[in-house]
């Protein structure tokens, strides 16, 4: 089934939903807010992120929240809020489900294969195939 747009966010489109749960903020402010809460990782161009803000605006993820001087502000409406919980329970899912392979990861994902054998040729051949020497 095809996803459905905005159903996954990108790591940019988080960071910036993330800011807007702290409050109305000016892009300049986002762009801070996303550096500083990253430790630097995550660093949004202004191509980058009044692409989103107008993308979010449309979907009903954000409004406007009024404008000082030249700088305009956004606001996180109900749905950008349900967003960026949904990413976050899914990001969170993702960590639970990678900390728990690790500690039950099976000792070989391949049915009837030991992981400590050495390949044969025609190993990796469909049923029936012989090997080409």
């Amino acid at each position: 089934m095809p996803k459905q747009a905005m159903e996954n966010l990108t790591e940019s489109m988080f960071y910036v939903l993330m800011a807007l749960q702290q409050g109305d903020a000016c892009g300049a402010e986002i762009t801070a807010y996303a550096a500083q809460i990253s430790g630097g990782a995550v660093r949004l161009g202004p191509a980058t992120l009044y692409t989103l803000l107008a993308r979010f605006e449309k979907e009903g993820f954000l409004t406007d929240a009024g404008s000082v001087g030249c700088k305009r502000y956004y606001r996180l409406t109900a749905a950008g809020k349900a967003a960026y919980e949904g990413e976050r329970a899914r990001l969170q899912r993702c960590l639970e489900d990678a900390a728990q392979a690790e500690i039950t990861a099976p000792a070989r994902l391949t049915k009837g294969v030991d992981r400590h054998e050495t390949a044969q040729p025609g190993d990796c051949l469909p049923s029936g195939a012989q090997p080409v020497l």
